[in-house]
């Protein structure tokens, strides 16, 4: 089983990169984003503390999110699947609380100058259903709307 971290700005490249290891080598993807994105759609009365911090703008206390990704990577890991985790840890405090529970053999940081990020998030479009991700120039949807 490996496990490995991605890194990068947004427009970087990590979601389609990620999607590579996902296509090519059996990787599950765990993203933050996406985790949170389906956290905000539950009715589990226990997430509405969580629920409130992110509606107000605010960013999660960092012991809560470990635990949000600490309950994903264990589910991804009774099935023996090596993970790629994908925004997170996003400071020095995540970063030991995430080693606390598990081990990284490989960390990827992908850099990509700054006036193509600027490039890249310019022509993206995020398709609101599916929260799909679209570069209008590169990768545009397939059908219009």
């Amino acid at each position: 089983m490996n496990r490995i971290l991605i890194f990068g700005a947004p427009g970087s490249g990590k979601g389609t990169i990620s999607k590579y290891l996902v296509k090519d080598f059996g990787f599950t993807h765990i993203a933050a984003g996406d985790i949170l994105r389906a956290m905000l759609t539950t009715d589990d009365p226990s997430m509405n503390e969580l629920k409130e911090t992110i509606s107000k703008g605010n960013l999660i206390p960092d012991s809560q999110i470990t635990e949000l990704i600490k309950k994903e990577i264990s589910n991804v890991e009774k099935n023996k699947n090596s993970w790629l985790l994908d925004g997170y840890p996003r400071n020095i405090t995540q970063a030991k609380l995430l080693q606390g529970f598990t081990s990284i053999d490989l960390a990827l940081n992908i850099e990509v100058p700054f006036p193509t990020i600027i490039e890249r998030l310019c022509d993206r479009m995020v398709h609101q259903s599916s929260g799909r991700i679209y570069n209008m120039k590169w990768n545009p949807p397939k059908l219009p709307g």
